[in-house]
């Protein structure tokens, strides 16, 4: 999989910034790039929206055979790789969405070098055939994108991630970088360590500053009010229903499904064009949500967290959380995808003011109660209802709802 690497000059540098379509770095950019063709090995965390794609799509671009590039979602893959067509770069993505014919086909194209990226999930990895087809790839880069699933998702949701580190073993590539928009000390070293890469791999972490972003909190009493600030915010970014076409996009973030659906239901009869999105729908559904938000059809996406990563529409113009998220990492992934063009944006958190979070606490320990009265194991306490749940002394991230 690897062999000796050839550095590209700078002349070869700017030719391939032009045939990705951009005319200069964006700040941060050149250091990264120069960084991972000197020394080999980079980990990169750079704000949502910094361009951090381009710091593997252009090395591949100018290097000898296939850079591989691993990314943990279906959407993110078909995106790049249909931006990367439109500017004439060859690249393919092999997902569980493909039937088996196609996987094959596309195997075979790269294969015989047709491709410069390759993007694949964590869990193609392990396929026998894939193994057999890295074995005689040249494949001059890994690229690890959104490298903080590999702390937050490879322990248990998602274990393929654990096996980056042993193909980086069992094929060696000349350079490997990990990429993502937030990572805590803990989690970079996590990283690193679960990559197999020495302490000593550059670590370059920029400034999370967007000064496009204007960002607001707002405690909110009851749904009524929630709702006003909602409408006002989308008022604000996108106008009216009608003038929303001209002006951008728009996410919502809910905590539950349900409170997804029913505000976009609300959304829907207030004539937004809007969808819905999140884990408990049908993959056609989701896939749908995804393509009529990417295409614009759709102006207002109402999500949980399992909607977002890799979405690279630059328009987004407003970022409005129902509630606040899990984390402030979670907020920072999630608000950042506002304004990545550059214009003004804004996100909005709702905060529900302590008076209002006593009586959403009293309804739930009512509804519990009626549960218990309900289920007759739980008198015998041989249910999860005769019990509440006891914290764990590790608190992992919250998996996509």
């Amino acid at each position: 999989m690897s062999s000796p690497l050839a550095l590209p000059s700078e002349e070869a540098l700017e030719t391939a910034l032009a045939r990705l379509g951009l005319a200069t770095f964006r700040p941060g950019q050149r250091e990264a790039i120069e960084t991972l063709l000197a020394r080999g090995r980079l980990l990169l965390v750079a704000p949502t929206g910094g361009g951090k794609s381009l710091v593997y799509q252009l090395p591949a671009c100018v290097l000898p055979g296939t850079a591989l590039v691993i990314s943990p979602l279906v959407a993110l893959m078909h995106d790049q790789v249909r931006a990367l067509a439109a500017r004439g770069i060859p690249a393919t993505y092999l997902a569980a969405t493909l039937d088996g014919a196609e996987v094959r086909a596309r195997m075979r194209l790269v294969a015989r070098g047709g491709v410069k990226l390759l993007y694949v999930a964590p869990e193609r990895l392990s396929a026998p055939g894939f193994r057999t087809l890295l074995a005689d790839l040249e494949c001059p880069l890994v690229a690890i994108d959104e490298a903080h699933c590999i702390s937050e998702w490879g322990h248990d949701f998602r274990p393929e991630y654990m096996e980056i580190g042993r193909l980086l073993e069992t094929f060696p590539a000349p350079l490997v970088l990990a990429c993502t928009a937030t990572a805590t000390p803990v989690v970079r070293d996590e990283i690193l360590a679960r990559l197999g890469l020495p302490a000593d791999t550059p670590q370059l972490v920029r400034g999370f500053a967007r000064p496009n972003l204007s960002l607001r909190a707002l405690d909110v009493d009851a749904a009524k009010e929630r709702t006003r600030a909602v409408d006002a915010a989308l008022v604000e970014a996108l106008g009216s229903p009608r003038e929303a076409a001209a002006r951008g996009t728009a996410i919502l973030y809910a905590p539950t499904r349900r409170s997804a659906e029913q505000e976009g239901e609300r959304l829907a009869r207030a004539g937004w064009p809007s969808a819905v999105y999140h884990a408990g729908l049908e993959p056609a559904a989701r896939d749908a949500a995804q393509g009529a938000f990417a295409s614009g059809a759709a102006r207002v996406i109402v999500a949980t967290n399992a909607f977002g990563m890799g979405i690279d529409r630059p328009d987004v113009r407003a970022v409005v959380h129902l509630a606040p998220p899990g984390s402030i990492e979670a907020y920072y992934q999630e608000v950042g995808r506002a304004g990545r063009d550059g214009a003004p944006a804004l996100g909005l958190n709702c905060c529900a003011t302590p008076r209002a979070a006593a009586a959403a606490t009293m309804r739930s320990c009512a509804t519990s109660a009626t549960k218990r009265r309900r289920c007759p194991a739980a008198a015998a306490a041989t249910c999860a209802c005769a019990s509440p749940k006891v914290a764990t002394t590790r608190r992992r991230p919250k998996r996509p709802r």
